[in-house]
């Protein structure tokens, strides 16, 4: 201590080192020959007195360092005196260092205890608890895992924990390593290991403030175009978005200072800290997973979760259309349209391209609503276009900002605008396959005449079986099949060709009418009595009755025969409409040629445009080339008919016109503007000439034709006149009489002649129905009647049963009546046509023009009721005279209203309720026929004309009604062509049908949007 830390303590400046005085002694103690020399020298130096002089000074110290050079301080130090001090220290030292070697604990414990003297020390274990853990730190709310080994001579088997004052066992995992793991650190903990018998060091477990988030919102803001809600989802990560959608995220929580969040595609967003905690936004284009982390100070970044945002792209928009050709305009169409898109629309189109240059037409249409239909309507005949191919489609197109909208197109559609040589070539095509099937439509019917014919036969021979004569009628009933199958085909091909020639080539209003009436006959061929007779044939096949096969087969005879009258009826009629329809194209095209002539040769003279007049000119040449084909095919047609026309095939004519033009040409190569516009102007009066030498041809032949039918008409009606009469004469000499009277025989030889005499009326009136259309189905229908009644009265003389010849010739009467009445109609219609073509021959008036059927009806019904009044007033006094000829009158009024009001309940011009009115009153009348036939005419009559009066009243209301009602809701084409929505079929009937699903009030997710449209398919496809 003396001799080596008090020294250094001083060396060091820590205390106070000895002065140079005490200094000069010790060496003075050592060097006793040095004396005070030293000190003289320390003395001399501290001299600052200027009363001496500084060189003395200065050189009496000199000298006294020279004096002192002789000594060597060296010597002062003697190392032998240490021998034995060193010597004390080795030993000690080695001593000391085996000690700490054996047992270190003597030196670490021992002073411990002189220091900590107050500290209860224990016996040492024979082991050492080590801790494992090179960090006793834990984040608030973690689990953490405390690890210890045991070292030493003896082991422990097992080992606690204690825990602020509580052992707890800690798991063994190899031999002296024990482990021991808190689920969850909430607060700082001390510890410290034991076997019950020994404790090792107190640990202290430092608590972390952990990091954590307690709340989070997330705000959902679509794009703007998409028409969504902003959505807030708290506690919800995971999202599903439209594309482009902005989210927003506000994170609150504890212990945190740094947030950020890490995406999929390796994007690092940091949040911003604000007063309620953390907020981040991300724009998502696509899907995405994202993660967020946390941390403090005191922390490492750790995954606090990881959700997932799913992004629905926005698809293209859909559109389906369904386009349905106006059977009457074909160049009209009408399209249905659904489109469909996930938020909307902002442009709809129809387009059409012609040579390339694409025109669009927009369409109305809602913008917001996702699924919806349209209806549009496009004529094409609109276009200024005169032929060739067109192509359109539609498009649509969404309201998709981010991505520049997007467009999707339908199908692409073609339709072909004919010109002139392809009209007439597809006309001469469809015209010969209506000619075919017309004739194997005869052929037919003369085959199932022939089979009923051979039926007849085979029911006479008693070898033939029932079942044989079944099967002969299955295959009757089966040609009959066959032949409405082939007429049905033949109607519809011939409105096709009609309408085809009506949109492609505009026909006057005379061809129209023709072509109507024409319609009307091919209608009219298969009657409600030939279906009525098919089905009691058709009996016979099930249950064959042998008197029931005669009583039928001999009226499907008649009724055959004028099915065969009527095909053959028809085709003539047909073929007479193509000639005069061929002669007027001709007439129509050439006036339209004449006037593009006119404007050729004003356009010579302003413009000098004498190229462009020649091509124009040269495709007139190659049309009237045309026009010449058409003619001579209109001439070859009229060779065909029975009666031809007399026409002229204009070769003259044509000609003329052709080598006028060529003059033209000649003067338009030659630039003569003077001449090439007097010779166009000459090119087009010729043609105007032609045309108009054409229509009074053809007027002409009508006004000619017409006047026969006239003179034809009148005649049979005489016939028919005569011989009602000649009927009523025999029906009142078969009044009272037996068969042994010699009037039978004469009576039978007058009906013969009645018959005689009806076939010249049948043959006359077939005859004249080839060439009037005027004369319908209903005229055959009376006249099968008259036939089937004149051969039963027949029949019925010669086997006397001689009151039922009375009620047949009854019905001969009627059914000669009805057709009196009627040929009378057709002939008034024809002599108004004459008039109206020419007005200053009219030779008869129409008393009931201007007049509805209703009060035609009224009138007759009151002429009724007079008339039986008269008849009951004669009879109360007595005045029978001339009661016979009053009753055939009152009768034949009875059946002419009965006619007139059947024809107003079949031809569809009343509604249902008149229809049902006007069946109570057609009852009425026949009760009052019936008893006007039994000569039984009495007071109950006139109640019955007072009610048909009454019924005629309510019917007349009724159809009032009706007639508002239709004219409310009536609908002309032109309004399909302007709103086309009412073509379609499908119309709205209430609120439970798909159209008010409603579905944009029920947003759904994709997969059930899906799922929802599929459904809407599945739908319309049943």
């Amino acid at each position: 201590m003396q001799f080596i830390l008090l020294p250094l303590l001083k060396l060091l400046h820590i205390i106070k080192p000895i002065d140079i005085k005490t200094s000069s002694q010790i060496i003075q103690k050592h060097f006793k020959d040095i004396k005070d020399k030293l000190l003289n020298i320390i003395e001399l130096s501290e001299i600052n007195d200027p009363v001496y002089s500084n060189e003395i000074v200065l050189a009496s110290i000199d000298q006294k360092i020279n004096e002192l050079s002789v000594f060597n301080f060296s010597q002062a130090v003697q190392f032998k005196n240490l021998r034995l001090v060193l010597s004390y220290f080795l030993v000690s030292l080695l001593f000391t260092a085996t000690v700490f070697l054996v047992n270190k604990s003597v030196f670490t414990t021992a002073p411990q205890r002189i220091i900590h003297y107050n500290t209860q020390f224990i016996k040492p274990a024979p082991f050492e608890f080590q801790l494992l853990n090179t960090e006793l730190k834990a984040k608030k709310g973690d689990s953490y895992k405390i690890k210890m080994e045991v070292s030493g001579d003896e082991l422990p088997q097992i080992a606690y924990i204690n825990i602020e004052g509580n052992n707890y066992l800690m798991k063994s995992t190899s031999a002296g390593v024990f482990e021991f793991e808190m689920s969850s650190v909430i607060n700082p903990v001390n510890f410290y290991f034991t076997d019950l018998k020994y404790n090792s060091d107190t640990y202290f477990l430092q608590l972390l403030p952990k990091p954590g988030i307690n709340h989070f919102d997330v705000t959902v803001k679509p794009p703007s175009y998409t028409g969504l809600p902003e959505l807030v989802h708290e506690n919800t990560g995971d999202l599903q978005v439209p594309h482009g959608t902005l989210v927003k995220w506000n994170f609150q929580g504890i212990d945190i200072d740094t947030l950020y969040m890490a995406l999929s595609d390796s994007v690092t967003l940091g949040a911003e800290k604000t007063s309620s905690g953390f907020q981040l936004e991300n724009q998502f284009f696509k899907a995405s997973g994202y993660h967020i982390y946390i941390k403090n100070d005191l922390t490492e970044s750790e995954l606090a979760f990881s959700y997932s945002v799913d992004v629905l792209p926005d698809l293209y928009p859909e559109i389906k259309i369904v386009q349905v050709q106006d059977s009457m305009q074909m160049t009209r169409f009408f399209f249905k349209g659904t489109i469909g898109d996930d938020y909307g629309f902002s442009a709809l189109n129809f387009h059409y391209n012609i040579n390339n240059n694409d025109s669009a037409i927009a369409i109305p249409f809602v913008k917001n609503m996702t699924d919806q239909e349209f209806y549009f309507g496009f004529d094409f005949a609109e276009i200024a276009m005169q032929s060739g191919l067109v192509s359109y489609y539609f498009s649509v197109t969404d309201n998709d900002v981010l991505n520049n909208y997007k467009t999707t197109t339908s199908d692409n559609f073609i339709f072909n605008l004919p010109n002139r040589e392809e009209i007439a070539a597809n006309e001469k095509e469809q015209f010969e396959k209506l000619e075919e099937m017309l004739q194997e439509s005869e052929q037919l019917t003369k085959e199932i005449q022939d089979d009923l014919e051979n039926l007849r036969l085979k029911n006479m021979d008693t070898n033939v079986s029932d079942w044989e004569k079944s099967q002969m009628v299955n295959q009757i009933l089966s040609k009959q099949s066959e032949l409405e199958k082939l007429y049905d085909r033949i109607k519809q091909d011939n409105e096709k060709l009609n309408n085809y020639l009506n949109s492609f080539n505009q026909q006057n209003d005379e061809i129209r009418e023709k072509q109507q009436q024409i319609e009307e006959l091919l209608d009219e061929v298969f009657t409600d009595e030939l279906k009525k007779l098919l089905e009691e044939f058709q009996k016979l096949a099930e249950e064959f009755d042998n008197n029931k096969l005669n009583e039928l087969t001999e009226q499907m005879n008649f009724t055959y025969e004028d099915l065969q009258k009527q095909l053959d009826k028809n085709l003539e009629m047909l073929r007479k409409m193509k000639v005069e329809q061929k002669f007027q194209n001709v007439i129509d095209d050439l006036n339209k040629m004449a006037e593009e002539e006119e404007k050729m040769a004003e356009e010579v003279s302003e413009k000098s445009n004498y190229d462009e007049i020649q091509e124009q000119l040269e495709n007139h040449k190659n049309e009237l080339e045309n026009f010449q084909n058409e003619i001579n095919d209109a001439l070859r047609l009229n060779e065909e008919l029975e009666k031809p026309m007399n026409i002229d095939d204009f070769s003259e004519e044509i000609e003329d016109i052709e080598k006028s033009m060529e003059n033209s040409q000649n003067e338009l190569q030659k630039k003569n503007r003077k001449k090439s516009g007097s010779g166009l102007k000459e090119n087009s009066e010729k043609m105007k000439n032609t045309a108009f030498a054409m229509q009074q041809m053809l007027n002409s032949n009508t006004m000619q034709q017409n006047m026969e039918n006239i003179q034809n008409l009148r005649q049979i009606l005489s016939n028919l006149v005569y011989l009602s009469f000649e009927q009523e004469n025999v029906l009142e000499g078969l009044t009272e009489i037996n068969s042994i009277d010699p009037a039978v025989n004469e009576l039978n030889l007058k009906q013969r002649r009645i018959k005689d005499q009806s076939r010249i009326v049948k043959d006359s009136l077939y005859a004249l129905a080839k060439r009037t259309p005027q004369i319908n189905s209903m005229v055959n229908n009376e006249l099968i009647t008259l036939e089937l009644n004149l051969d039963k009265a027949m029949d019925e003389m010669a086997e006397g049963l001689y009151p039922n010849a009375r009620a047949s010739q009854q019905f001969v009467m009627t059914a000669s009546n009805n057709l009196a009445l009627m040929l009378n109609e057709a002939l008034e219609n024809l002599e108004e046509q004459m008039a109206n073509a020419q007005p200053g021959d009219q030779q008869c008036e129409n008393p009931g023009q201007g007049q509805s059927g209703m009060n035609m009806l009224k009138q007759e019904s009151e002429s009724i009721k007079q008339q039986l009044q008269q008849m009951i007033e004669q009879m109360k006094n007595g005045n029978s005279q001339n009661m016979n000829q009053q009753m055939g009158q009152s009768l034949m009024q009875h059946e002419m209203m009965q006619q007139m009001l059947r024809e107003i309940m079949n031809n569809g011009s009343v509604g249902s309720d008149a229809r049902k009115t006007m069946q109570e009153i057609d009852n009425l009348l026949e009760q009052n026929r019936k008893q006007l036939m039994n000569k039984n005419v009495n007071a109950q009559m006139i109640s019955r004309q007072n009610q048909i009066t009454t019924r005629l009243l309510e019917a007349e209301k009724a159809e009032m009604e009706r007639e508002f009602e239709d004219e409310r809701q009536s609908r002309t084409a032109e309004d399909f062509h302007s709103n086309p929505a009412q073509f379609f079929e499908y119309q709205i009937r209430d609120n439970s049908t798909l159209e008010y699903l409603n579905r944009n009030s029920h947003k759904l997710n994709n997969f059930y949007n899906n799922k929802y449209k599929q459904y809407l398919n599945n739908m319309q496809t049943e």
